[in-house]
């Protein structure tokens, strides 16, 4: 697609906008929200001339990118943007703005990423947290996949440390082979039964080299009843069942998962705190 017809399209895009202001008529209500929606309106309008038509060259090439910032991404973002007092909102950063557009560009239609990157957008547009927003949390957004984009939500929703264990075959009293690393309790969120995901170990290790999260094995969460359920996850009955003999028995490291002060602001930031 020509550039000058990207531009045009996402300047109607704009118009669309400034129409729905208008719309707001006489009601005292209904012009204070339109109030508020043309001040939103007016940051994102900087926010696509500044940042996103630069980007059209690129994005715009890719059909599904066009018809997202042309028909959708005016809303999402002004949705994102609704609690931010007019008089704070702000135009992102283009460190922060240009990046993040053009990773939404990609992954517009994935929910969990999608959403991350609308809620940085929102965080860089509002004067009271914008200093939350890191550019380096684009990066971080590009190497996570939808799925531990939805799994990590819950590790860095949480103010305390969360129990995690490493499987381990015993070989004898002073040797072992570890079997699987990273195990955590993962469950089905309607019937709470365990439930294995093989990619889990490795998806930690991602966590930890983003600096989101830290593991230790040589610490552990002083209730005992904090890892009761180790010996009763799936991965650990199947470990069992082919590991176990009369010499070789399964055992455990517990230990502690803990989100890192760069994985609470990015939790703050992306809108999973």
């Amino acid at each position: 697609m020509p550039i000058d017809d990207s531009i045009k399209t996402a300047k109607d895009g704009i118009a669309l906008v400034g129409e729905i202001i208008k719309a707001a008529g006489d009601n005292p209500d209904v012009k204070e929200a339109g109030g508020n929606l043309g001040k939103t309106a007016l940051t994102i309008t900087k926010t696509i001339n500044n940042a996103l038509l630069p980007l059209a060259a690129v994005n715009f090439a890719f059909d599904k990118a066009r018809i997202y910032f042309s028909e959708k991404f005016q809303q999402d973002l002004s949705q994102k943007a609704s609690a931010i007092p007019p008089e704070q909102i702000i135009e992102p950063k283009a460190s922060i703005a240009g990046p993040a557009l053009q990773g939404l560009a990609f992954t517009h239609e994935e929910a969990n990423l999608k959403d991350m990157y609308l809620s940085l957008l929102a965080t860089a547009m509002d004067g009271r947290v914008a200093a939350e927003a890191h550019p380096a949390f684009v990066e971080i957004i590009k190497q996570l996949n939808s799925e531990e984009a939805d799994l990590i939500r819950g590790i860095l929703r949480s103010p305390s440390v969360i129990a995690i264990a490493e499987i381990r075959l015993e070989l004898d009293k002073n040797r072992w082979d570890t079997l699987s690393k990273h195990m955590l309790n993962f469950q089905n969120s309607e019937t709470k039964i365990p439930v294995e995901n093989p990619r889990c170990p490795a998806m930690v290790d991602n966590w930890i080299r983003l600096g989101l999260v830290e593991v230790d094995y040589t610490k552990l969460l002083f209730a005992a009843e904090s890892y009761a359920w180790v010996d009763k996850r799936p991965e650990v009955i199947r470990l069992r069942q082919s590991h176990e003999n009369e010499t070789q028995k399964i055992g455990f490291q517990n230990g502690i998962i803990v989100r890192t002060a760069l994985g609470i602001q990015f939790a703050k930031a992306v809108g999973l705190a």
